[in-house]
């Protein structure tokens, strides 16, 4: 963009906003830099009508513009070939509607999860979604990236409990999917087209989900062994059973020392639910962790619970990151997730890396922080992973992303009906999306 293009947007964005919330001064803007490119203005829009206006403008003056939530996954995908713009949705944090007796709420983008957490609890509600970082965490964030959390076992993703977006579009065009009802089957499901989709279609502007009950009673195993497979063979055992934990997490010695722990290896194990239902599990789960060899069982309760799960749910955060460091987001087939955990292991260590490993070990989801590690032995590394969904680094000259999708040219198809000036999030997807 040139500088009379961006002095034009800039004036466009003060005529339509108070100039408070437009930023253009170099130290300001240098604090929301992504990979290390700094953006020519940020504008923080204070309402959805605000935000259309903003992105009218910069459709206007064809701007290359990056959304902004709460800055925590910024290191997932590719640096943005430029940025005109960025929109910080931080004022964007109000609740818009909540029917507790409907068990639904409609909520403004830029709000974090860890406020709509403390919103909900008077209420005795939750949206079940552990991400990391969830005091900074901004639930468009997590739309966009599409986050889990450890109890995607027992309640599933965002995309289950998603049911209506509101999001504004490249050429500042409101546009809404789904709606207040759990059961909405009216039309396409739009709404899904935006999770996962990384800043590159439209700007999430708010969404609504469907809520549960806080659990009346919960209670937490962490279990250790000596060694991965007979960790595994309690995973495997766990499941062939009846037992509904809500949470089973591997995390390996690495991980363990990150926690506080000591052993080989652990299992997590959370059950949430009615005081007999919670007994009957610690009890079952405990016997079955003792038969296939833990080497000790404890139970946590309470504040120990709250504390251990918050900090397996910053395992993965991808906020601040050493140069010499990258995390890794893998799935695999549940049956696969021990060889491709030692397969891991086996290729750090041939590369002279360390791997901290926290793995939703029912769900197929694996997270692998490599450290040391260089651009080299980063890229040998992935090249023998083929399912790698993403990597957070820093490290330059390295592809954010896994292997090649087979859907590429449909996804370009879709990017350039949605963004057709190519404004958002500029070659930060797949394949320069």
């Amino acid at each position: 963009m040139t500088e009379l293009a961006a002095r034009a947007l800039t004036s466009a964005l003060e005529s339509a906003l108070s100039a408070e919330h437009v930023y253009t001064n170099p130290a300001t803007c240098a604090a929301f830099a992504v990979q290390g490119i700094t953006p020519g203005c940020v504008v923080a829009p204070g309402s959805l009508e605000e935000l259309a206006v903003v992105m009218q403008a910069a459709s206007e003056r064809a701007a290359a513009v990056v959304p902004w939530g709460g800055g925590t996954q910024q290191h997932i995908g590719n640096p943005p070939a430029r940025i005109d713009l960025l929109v910080q949705t931080g004022r964007l944090d109000r609740v818009l509607i909540h029917e507790p007796d409907d068990l639904t709420i409609s909520v403004e983008a830029g709000m974090t999860i860890g406020a709509l957490r403390e919103y909900l609890r008077p209420y005795g509600q939750m949206l079940p979604i552990d991400p990391p970082l969830p005091d900074r965490a901004t639930i468009g964030g997590l739309i966009a990236t599409a986050t889990d959390g450890a109890r995607r076992l027992g309640y599933g993703t965002l995309r289950n409990v998603l049911i209506g977006i509101t999001v504004v579009e490249a050429s500042g065009r409101i546009s809404r999917g789904g709606g207040m009802v759990v059961k909405n089957v009216s039309g396409f499901d739009m709404m899904k087209l935006y999770l996962g989709s990384f800043g590159t279609l439209a700007i999430i502007a708010s969404a609504n989900f469907k809520l549960l009950p806080i659990p009346r009673a919960s209670a937490t195993l962490v279990c250790t062994f000596a060694e991965r497979g007979p960790a595994f063979a309690a995973i495997e055992a766990l499941q062939l059973t009846q037992l509904t934990p809500t949470a089973a997490e591997y995390l390996n010695a690495s991980a363990l020392r990150e926690l506080g722990l000591m052993g080989g290896c652990g299992l997590a194990l959370r059950t949430e639910g009615l005081s007999a239902a919670v007994e009957r599990h610690v009890a079952d789960m405990a016997a079955l962790a003792t038969r296939n060899g833990a080497s000790a069982v404890e139970r946590l309760t309470g504040a120990q619970d709250t504390a251990l799960w918050s900090s397996i749910a910053d395992l993965p955060q991808t906020a601040a990151l050493a140069a010499d460091e990258a995390l890794l987001k893998l799935s695999a087939l549940p049956v696969e997730v021990e060889r491709t955990i030692a397969q891991i292991e086996a290729l750090a260590a041939t590369g002279g890396c360390a791997a901290t490993i926290d793995a939703r070990a029912l769900s197929g989801v694996i997270y692998a922080r490599l450290r040391p590690c260089d651009a080299d032995s980063l890229r040998t590394i992935v090249a023998q992973l083929p399912g790698t969904q993403w990597i957070a680094t820093t490290l330059p000259g390295v592809s954010h992303w896994g292997v090649p999708l087979s859907a590429i040219e449909l996804m370009r198809r879709i990017k350039s009906e949605f963004d057709p000036l190519g404004m958002l999030n500029q070659g930060r997807y797949v394949e320069r999306i």
